[in-house]
This record gives structure tokens, sequence and C-alpha cells, in this order.
């Protein structure tokens, strides 16, 4: 594994993303936390700076705007040079609403932010992949893609859904440049945000449907995506993860 690796983690401020950060860069990584509020990221790079461990940079972006991910791939590579990794983790989501309920903006958001982000970022990034003789993309998706969201609404499963094409698509487009893309539906995990969009009743109530009978930690999820962009992932592509305790089987 090359030493000294550059890695882009989008919606790297909090949540599972941050954890990706504190493992890439614990490895020795340079990181770019990337976050569309950059307080956010700049919160995360302190705490990694603290540990001591590795190096990472916070830098904004809006994942929905070309301009916004085009800045700030040009932004990393003059930081730190060209990406080796790209995690695409960011993504909104809003409490669930039945269909008919979800309003254009909701699904405008939340679409854009989880699929079309994927896709810029992938296509940020992919020409210096290219020219450097491969690199590793790891999109998340959620359970919800291999089934159907039940905490969230119609708009998140659709866009998770659509990333699972995106990395489909790729992983078959870049395999002859020794690009890697594959993605990581996780499933229920205790962090702020799903405490932030669901009630107190329903929020106790979801580790009952999972079989291993809890939510996933962060870092849980993040091993996950440290492994992907290992060596031990070599011969991985095209290829999606389930880490969800079970709670979908396929």
């Amino acid at each position: 594994m090359k030493q000294n690796r550059v890695v882009i983690v989008t919606g790297g401020g909090r949540g599972i993303p941050a954890a990706v950060v504190k493992r890439f860069s614990a490895e020795g990584a340079r990181v770019a936390v990337v976050d569309l509020l950059l307080e956010r990221a700049q919160d995360c790079v302190q705490q990694v700076n603290a540990s001591g461990k590795g190096q990472a940079k916070a830098f904004q972006c809006d994942v929905r705007s070309w301009d916004s991910v085009q800045r700030m791939v040009n932004d990393v590579r003059a930081a730190y040079g060209p990406a080796d990794v790209l995690v695409n983790a960011a993504g909104s989501y809003f409490q669930y609403k039945l269909p008919h309920e979800t309003t254009e903006e909701e699904w405008d958001s939340v679409v854009d932010s989880n699929m079309k982000g994927v896709f810029l970022c992938c296509k940020a990034v992919l020409p210096d992949m290219m020219a450097n003789g491969g690199g590793r993309i790891i999109n998340f998706a959620s359970n919800a893609a291999r089934s159907v969201a039940t905490a969230l609404g119609i708009e998140y499963t659709a866009a998770k859904t659509g990333v699972l094409g995106i990395t489909r698509h790729l992983a078959k487009e870049y395999a002859k440049y020794n690009i890697l893309v594959n993605t990581l539906a996780p499933g229920p995990t205790d962090v702020d945000r799903v405490k932030e969009t669901t009630s107190d009743e329903f929020y106790a109530a979801i580790p009952k449907t999972i079989p291993l009978g809890r939510y996933a930690q962060a870092d849980e999820i993040a091993a996950v995506v440290e492994f992907l962009a290992s060596d031990g992932a070599s011969f991985i592509t095209g290829a999606t993860i389930d880490a969800n305790g079970g709670i979908i089987m396929v």
C-alpha cells in the first residue's frame, strides 16, 4: 500500500465520515476533511491534530455544485497532491414523510447531495487517478438501497439506490486504469444525525429490528472503509459491502 496517501472524505465533519477521517489519519494518510460547513470540518481536523496521529486539513465544499467540487479538488491537490482515495460520504436527509407529502425541494436536496454529489466528486478525481495508475473510490449508500428506507423518505431510497448504479458503472469503465470503485451500505448507526431525525420511541425500537440487536458504532463502519482502501481489497471492485448487523441479507 502506498505510504502517505492523499484521502478525500466528503461529509467528514461528523458522524461516520469523521470516524473514517480518524482511521485514515492514524495510518499516516494526508486527509482532506470536506464538509458543507467549514467549521464542522475544522472541528474534526482539530481532533485529529490533538491526537498527534496523521495530517488533516479542512475544506469547504457543496458537493451538489460542480464549481464547488472542482475548486475543492484543486485546493486539495495544491495542499497535498492528487487524491489516491475518495470516500463519498456526504449527503443530506429529512425526517420521514409519505411520498405524496414530500416536496420537490426535499427531493432535490437529498438526491443532489447523495447521488449527484457522488458523481461530481468522482468526475473530479478520476483524471488524476487515471494519470497516476490507479486509485480507490468508496461510495456510501445505505441499507435503504437494498430495500426501502423505513426511517427516511422515498427521496433517500431513490438517491442511495442510484449510488449502487454509479458504482457499478464506474467500476466497469475504469477497471482498466486500476481504479477500484465500491459501495458501502451501512445499517442503522449510533450517530447524532439518527437521533436528530427520529423520535425517542422510534430510536429505541430500531435495534429490535436488527439481528445483532444493536446499532453499529461509527468506527465499525469506518473500519470497512479502511479495508476497501487497503491491499486486502485489491481484487474487489463494483461490489456493495453490507455492514448492517443482518438487517438486510442478500
